[in-house]
Parts: structure tokens; sequence; C-alpha cells
């Protein structure tokens, strides 16, 4: 296997065991079977578990976001209430295909306290999406779209992290949320 695959291969397994056992429970050795790769390998290619699970998490939030976008960005209107409440509809159905990486989200905040590398990789995609909701949103006319964002991220990870606990409650919250836009004032969206 050359080089770069067999560094591509160990990204791809990392994500694969991330998605199947959590943040917390992946081995190098689980990585390294995964990938039908050498542990050594991943030494090698990310200098230690940790930076590649890093970089993996990192992966998998592009793609997740690449994703989400694609959908969300299929909303039937330009309002920005109506493409919000398409977003939270895409937002559902993606949780639902993807728990693990949901999970393993939860779980690495725990651990950036204490990893740098990780901190850095859950920061940048932050900004990221922070960046990226803004603009699908149109929340930036007058200069507080990053707050306006930050603010839906925070109630999101809020109800992420009780959907996890609770799936079946939290769900009906999700679908319940488009209701609640209602009585949102048209001034959170625009001056």
């Amino acid at each position: 296997m050359a080089q770069s695959s067999n560094r591509q291969a160990l990204l791809e397994g990392a994500l694969q065991c991330i998605e199947e056992r959590g943040y917390a429970e992946v081995t190098t050795r689980q990585i390294a079977e995964t990938a039908n790769a050498n542990v050594s390998s991943i030494a090698y290619h990310f200098g230690s578990k940790d930076a590649l699970i890093a970089e993996a998490l990192s992966e998998g939030f592009r793609r997740w976001l690449a994703g989400f976008v694609a959908e969300a960005g299929k909303a039937p209107s330009d309002d920005p209430k109506a493409r919000l409440r398409h977003a939270l509809e895409t937002l559902e159905a993606r949780l639902a295909r993807q728990r693990g990486l949901a999970t393993a989200f939860v779980s690495a905040l725990s651990h950036a306290v204490h990893h740098e590398g990780l901190r850095a990789v859950l920061a940048e995609s932050f900004e990221e999406i922070r960046t990226g909701l803004a603009s699908f949103l149109e929340l930036d006319e007058d200069g507080f779209g990053d707050l306006r964002a930050s603010l839906l991220i925070a109630a999101f990870d809020g109800l992420l992290i009780q959907w996890l606990i609770d799936p079946e409650q939290r769900s009906d919250a999700l679908r319940r949320l488009p209701e609640l836009l209602e009585t949102v004032p048209d001034e959170f969206f625009s001056r």
C-alpha cells in the first residue's frame, strides 16, 4: 500500500472506529485492523493516536457539514425562517443516520479541555459551522451574524446532548422546533 493511501486508510479506519465505538473507546489496534494497516504506521503518519483521532474527527465534521449544507441548501424558500425550518428537518434526519459521529463529537468536547490538538480541531470546526450558518441563513446584515449563529449552535448542541440521552423525547422537540420558530421575532434574522 502506498504511503498516501496508507495514511488515508488510517484516517478512514479511525473515522469508522469513532463512529462505531465512540471517541474514547477507540484503540490503535482497532484502527490499524479496520484500516488493514500496521499499528506503527499510525505514529509514522500522524505522530500519535490522539493526533489521528483529532484529524479523523475534523474530517468527519467537514463531511457532515458538507452533506448538511448540500441537503439544507435545497430549502424551498428564500425566507430565512423557512430555510431554518428546512435546516432543522434536515438536521434531524442526518442525526438519525449519523448517531455515532454525534456521540463522538459530544465525547470529544470533554477531552478537548486536556488535548490542545483536539481543541484546535473543534475550534476550527465551530468557526466553519458559524460562518456557514450565518451565511446560509443570511444572519449578518448588521454585523451580529456570528453571534446569532453561535446562539443557534448552542441551542442545537444542547438539544443534541439531550437527544443522545433521550432520543424519543428530544426527537419530538426537534420536530416541534419549527413551531417555536414562528414565535421568534423577524429582527433575530435581520436588522
